[in-house]
């Protein structure tokens, strides 16, 4: 159980984990039936700001350091939805390094080796020695002592908050603008963004019914997650106009009472948790899966990591996906 809960620790707010491409894979054995009601989501509270200076930004982080930015001519990035945030801002070709979490756009691939993963398990010498101007992560980056490492040497280090609503994208894009200076280019994409996400979620409102599901995430059959509300999963979950069935909190061990519990009509997954499981049938052999309507059912839907845990540029259309594979009677809708 302890090792259960130091992975959920690592793992409770998830995003921009891993990843392949850019579409989405779906295993859908059966129609889901109808659940119960659906919710609303909220912006996530943020504490980060950004002050412009005559000689740059003043940027006060979510781990409460403050840093002045002056230079944005080699950026490190430690999380893959930041990744593409820069990418999309244009200033990709100012990125030297990112970490394996990093799976997307194909241009970020082709810098190099990956960095080793920076949640939890940063290393301050292969970041210094990219000889990088700025470094930029989320607040579950760490340890802290390593991020004070690499600041000792000269580095500026921002770490923004974590966001876990679907509103919160807007502020994590435009915070990542303002730390680069693109401000401009990151109202653009932040509007971006929300009109694709509207466009989802009014497209899911049209739909009858409202299935009961519930997000899975593992890494081997040893290290299985349940998600629950307040995750990221679960604003998706609302967002496709469906119900989050899970009980417990954010992230929590996967056991068959809690399945039991939640006893979903429909399951999710990522491809790369799937191919830790070793595919479908081991995903349904889990204890207490079968014992479940999904289970029974065999329904399981299963998308690309960075893609549906990102929540960065790209939600939209990981949200549309889910609401057509939640709602396939709104195709002829969309």
């Amino acid at each position: 159980m302890r090792r259960i809960a130091s992975l959920a620790a690592a793992l409770v707010v998830i995003v921009a984990a891993c990843g392949g491409d850019d579409t989405s894979d779906t295993v859908t054995e059966t129609t889901p039936a109808p659940a119960t009601t659906t919710t609303s989501t909220t912006q996530a509270p943020t504490t980060t700001t950004t002050e412009p200076m005559t000689d740059g930004v003043t940027f006060v982080g979510a781990d409460g350091a403050e840093t002045v930015i002056t230079d944005t001519s080699r950026i490190v990035s430690l999380n893959g939805d930041i990744t593409e945030i820069l990418f999309e801002l244009g200033v990709g070709d100012q990125v030297v390094g990112v970490d394996v979490t990093t799976t997307y756009p194909p241009e970020a691939l082709q810098l190099g080796p990956p960095l080793p993963p920076a949640r939890g398990f940063l290393t301050a010498e292969p970041v210094i020695a990219l000889d990088p101007t700025l470094v930029i992560g989320d607040a579950q980056i760490g340890p802290a002592e390593v991020v004070d490492q690499i600041r000792s040497a000269g580095i500026p280090v921002a770490l923004i908050e974590l966001q876990t609503t679907l509103e919160g994208i807007r502020t994590k894009i435009e915070t990542v603008a303002m730390i680069v200076g693109e401000e401009e280019a990151g109202a653009a994409l932040a509007d971006r963004v929300d009109a694709e996400v509207a466009e989802a979620t009014e497209l899911a409102a049209t739909a009858a019914e409202q299935p009961g599901v519930a997000f899975v995430y593992a890494r081997g059959p040893e290290a299985l997650l349940l998600f629950g509300p307040g995750s990221p999963t679960s604003a998706l979950i609302a967002g496709a106009n469906a119900t989050d069935t899970v009980l417990g909190p954010p992230v929590g061990p996967l056991t068959p009472e809690a399945l039991a519990a939640a006893n979903p009509e429909v399951f999710v997954t990522t491809a790369d948790a799937l191919g830790s499981l070793g595919g479908p049938d081991a995903f349904f052999e889990l204890p207490g899966v079968a014992q479940t309507t999904a289970g029974e059912n065999r329904s399981l839907l299963v998308y690309d990591d960075a893609l549906f845990l990102g929540f960065g540029p790209r939600t939209g259309e990981a949200l549309k996906a889910f609401v057509l594979d939640l709602h396939p009677e709104l195709a002829d809708n969309s």
